[in-house]
């Protein structure tokens, strides 16, 4: 009887009650087989949302809740774990947790808590894969390793329950089951394949190899659009986009499209980028890469390197990107930002066009003095130390730049280091960057600081643009003191135009206000 209730329903593409009948199955007897089936079948069916439907049991949701129960980080994971706890025996999540262990996603003394709220669901754990699994990474951990003898006495403590956990005998009516649920999820896999599959995959490894040729873009849109795969219609609105503006309810399906078919447009990639991507013309330009000191980020990070998807990214941002940036795959890749790649291996980018670099590297002015280093470089935001920055200045690599940006490091109070610092404005003259700018950071990790920015027109003029950052009272003192020096140096240049926009709180305004006005600065507050 449910040999033939299970097959019809898979039969129908009744996912729901497959899983439901499953589900039962495994709960009175579990067994790996049907473990291997509830996974395959839950990921068949609808997403939901932690702020919605976490603490509401619905197992058609549960394989979308654990793709994203890390995505907030371990604090915000710790109430979704306490969620899962009410939730009916699955091993779904008895295979996640296990995973968790194998690979730990945080390895901070600060996120014990999130361990902590794991164990309860660790000690429900019916499903012999992730009992074998566990067991695994327990006899796997380093105990000289301060997290891994933290997480191996959980696991101790779980030792004796799960040598107990075994394969429940299958009935003949479940196995004989089992291959017509296969099939059902084979057929309806093999439906949702595009009809035209073999052209979709070669049209799209052209793309892949030529992602500058639109027409080879348009020609795989018709293509994904018959098949109803959600890039085809991203393809054809985004080029079209190129053409003329798109009408209101064009954009809004733009954004529907993909906020929900992110998984579908990004493969792998999806695992280890941060939310805000950007698309263009159907494929991914702008991205950055997710953020943690996790060996499972890192790992997860560096098994997408050399994938055909990240061939159209224009820009990338963030650390742990040395494996992916230097592979030849990146082909479209122009910008980027916070690499973890060393200088002197992405000066010998032939491509790269924009940098932003916080490393302090001692090679920038053995660098900025070669020709052959940066070729194409236009934009460049770059962390120095002061007594780098005049050197670095006055070299053929900054020369040759369209807009820079320098940030100088000023550490402790004293005021030399600033007047020192203050005294390289006067190089501004001799400097041909369009729009430059000079950072003075009294504490980088929030970026307080003031700065200074010089923007020359065509005809030679030169406007100025004086601002600061928001910051803690003691800082303000500090600054208050640096952009009043500053204003000083800045009249000597006779600027076209002086704006002065500061977000000064406390009384120290004051005197930046009434020096501004001297001047006959433009007030921005």
């Amino acid at each position: 009887m449910l040999k033939q209730s299970l097959t019809q329903a898979a039969a129908n593409g009744d996912w729901r009650t497959v899983l439901a009948q499953l589900l039962d199955a495994w709960r009175a007897a579990p067994h790996r087989e049907l473990a291997d089936r509830i996974a395959a079948v839950g990921a068949k069916l609808g997403a939901g949302t932690w702020d919605t439907v976490a603490t509401k049991p619905d197992p058609t949701v549960l394989s979308a809740l654990l793709d994203t129960l890390l995505d907030k980080g371990s604090v915000k994971a710790r109430a979704r774990l306490e969620a899962m706890e009410a939730w009916p025996e699955d091993p779904r999540i008895d295979r996640w947790v296990a995973d968790r262990y194998a690979d730990p996603p945080f390895t901070s003394t600060g996120a014990r808590p999130f361990w902590t709220r794991l164990l309860p669901l660790a000690r429900r754990v019916r499903d012999a894969r992730a009992a074998e699994t566990l067991a695994k990474a327990r006899t796997g951990f380093d105990r000289s390793i301060l997290h891994e003898e933290f997480l191996g006495r959980h696991l101790d403590s779980l030792q004796f329950q799960l040598s107990a956990v075994t394969d429940a005998e299958l009935s003949a009516d479940l196995r004989e089951a089992l291959p017509g649920i296969d099939a059902a999820l084979r057929s309806e896999t093999e439906a949702a394949k595009p009809r035209r599959s073999a052209d979709a995959e070669a049209l799209l490894a052209q793309v892949l190899a030529k992602p500058e040729d639109d027409e080879a873009r348009a020609v795989l849109a018709d293509v994904l659009q018959e098949a109803g795969h959600p890039r085809g219609e991203l393809i054809a609105l985004q080029l079209e986009a190129t053409r003329r503006t798109l009408t209101p309810a064009e954009a809004k399906r733009e954004r529907q499209l993909i906020k929900s078919a992110r998984k579908e447009l990004l493969g792998p990639l999806d695992e280890v980028l941060k939310p805000d991507c950007a698309f263009s013309r159907g494929f991914l330009s702008r991205a950055a890469l997710k953020q943690g000191n996790s060996g499972a980020l890192a790992s997860a990070i560096e098994k997408t390197a050399g994938h055909p998807l990240w061939a159209t990214v224009e820009h990338l941002e963030g650390k742990g990107d040395s494996s992916i940036t230097p592979h030849e795959v990146m082909r479209s890749l122009r910008s980027l930002a916070h690499s973890s790649v060393g200088i002197k291996r992405l000066a010998r980018m032939p491509k790269l066009e924009a940098l932003v670099d916080d490393s302090h590297s001692e090679d920038w002015l053995a660098l900025a003095q070669t020709q052959e280093a940066f070729p194409r470089l236009r934009e460049l935001d770059v962390q120095l130390f002061p007594r780098q920055a005049r050197d670095f200045l006055l070299s053929p690599l900054v020369a040759r730049l369209e807009r820079l940006q320098v940030r100088l490091d000023l550490p402790g109070h004293d005021p030399s280091i600033a007047e020192a610092a203050l005294q390289w404005l006067a190089l501004v003259p001799r400097l041909n960057v369009p729009d430059l700018t000079f950072r003075m950071v009294r504490y980088s990790t929030k970026d307080w600081s003031s700065g200074y920015q010089f923007v020359r027109d065509a005809s030679g003029q030169l406007s100025v643009r004086v601002f600061t950052t928001a910051m803690n009272e003691p800082h303000e003192a500090l600054v208050q003191a640096d952009v009043l020096r500053g204003l000083d140096e800045i009249v000597k240049l006779k600027p076209a135009s002086l704006v002065v926009a500061h977000q000064l709180r406390t009384d120290v305004r004051t005197a930046v206000e009434a020096r501004a006005r001297e001047l006959g600065a433009t007030l921005e507050t």
